[in-house]
């Protein structure tokens, strides 16, 4: 080889090395912001509330960066939902109807009756509650689905359903349900979905495309945990800038947050609830009843924070600032039941009664 030759490659190779080194430093920050996601948000919401405790004004000024900050957390959000999964939905139509009646049925008239029974003297507090119980689930329940050995194809088609059909029910509930605390306009919330859900969602899907036909689908599924963590960072832009709006108001009203969380638990709580139980009395497989309890509880918090920026005021984007810290710790337990063995809980679908009398055992036994 002549020398000329040997510093080409040597030059390659070094260039090749630093490329991966670079590569493994920003995946190594990618997956600590994707494993500490909550503790980073509450790092954020008391820095948010400090600074604008000391700055007031300043939280005002920073709204113009919302825009901006609501196309970074949505956007990557929707590179990995693939539109055409709603085919799936077809091939079970009778499970799916399950999950749009505890979507947007159950969950909004829940939502707006904890709302009526704790917020009725808070009305932009009840506006976000019911906004919570409206909006689709979250794309990370495919994750937390997987995880818990579910139905990750299942579940992937539940959020790509349930995010179509948020497109139109969530503009109708909202004005149904939330009218009486603060006006809704149907028709401009319509054209707010549209470039907080429908215009990020096809955005997502052509990125998806391109990055598969230019590099391929094992490259994708390698940057594939990228796109949660820039989500993340936008997140917590819109987080921060809430919080600093209204950080005065929070400080001199702490009893706010003892308000605001009483009613979001035991919302999250029903939801899980209700639709672990509807799962073991009808008998459904272990993988389906995991996908049915993460497709109905684990609630978009971008999709509802983006709309109560645009839409709603800041006070009630509290109520969706401090969601997902309840529901955090809320997740152990109940991530511990649905994480149960698929023998004890009947992984083939039948219900014996010493399998119920077992998954009673163990979940006695999972609460002492």
């Amino acid at each position: 080889m002549s020398r000329g030759r040997f510093l080409v490659v040597r030059q390659q190779k070094n260039e090749n090395f630093q490329r991966k080194n670079g590569e493994a430093k920003y995946m190594r920050v990618v997956q600590f912001i994707n494993k500490y996601l909550i503790q980073l948000l509450m790092v954020v919401i008391i820095l948010g509330l400090l600074l604008g405790y000391l700055l007031p004004e300043t939280g005002k000024h920073l709204q113009v960066f919302y825009p901006g900050a609501l196309f970074i957390m949505l956007y990557p959000m929707m590179v990995g939902i693939k539109i055409d999964e709603v085919v799936g939905a077809a091939r079970r139509l009778g499970f799916m109807i399950v999950v749009m009646v505890f979507n947007y049925l159950i969950s909004p008239l829940l939502a707006a009756f904890l709302a009526r029974v704790f917020l009725s003297a808070y009305p932009d507090f009840a506006v976000g509650l019911i906004l919570t119980g409206t909006v689709p689930c979250a794309g990370m329940i495919v994750a937390w689905t997987a995880m818990a050995k579910g139905n990750a194809p299942m579940t992937l088609v539940i959020t790509v359903t349930s995010l179509l059909a948020g497109i139109v029910l969530i503009p109708l509930w909202m004005s149904t349900l939330a009218d009486k605390y603060v006006p809704v306009d149907v028709l401009k919330m319509l054209q707010t979905i549209l470039y907080t859900i429908v215009i990020p969602l096809v955005l997502g899907n052509l990125t998806r495309v391109w990055i598969v036909k230019k590099w391929g689908q094992k490259k994708f599924a390698d940057y594939k945990p990228i796109f949660p963590a820039v989500s993340a960072l936008g997140m917590y832009l819109v987080f921060f800038i809430s919080m600093m709006s209204e950080s005065v108001t929070l400080v001199h009203n702490p009893h706010y947050l003892g308000i605001i969380a009483l009613p979001v638990v035991i919302l999250y709580t029903l939801l899980f609830g209700i639709s672990m139980l509807y799962a073991r009395l009808t008998c459904i497989s272990y993988p389906d009843m995991v996908a049915l309890v993460y497709g109905v509880g684990g609630k978009n918090i971008s999709i509802a924070l983006a709309l109560a920026v645009v839409f709603f005021s800041s006070l009630t984007v509290m109520i969706i600032a401090i969601k997902p810290l309840h529901p955090g710790a809320l997740h152990g337990r109940i991530f511990q039941v649905v994480s149960l063995p698929a023998e004890i809980l009947g992984k083939g679908g039948t219900c014996t009664e010493s399998r119920r009398m077992k998954l009673r055992t163990t979940l006695k036994l999972g609460y002492e």
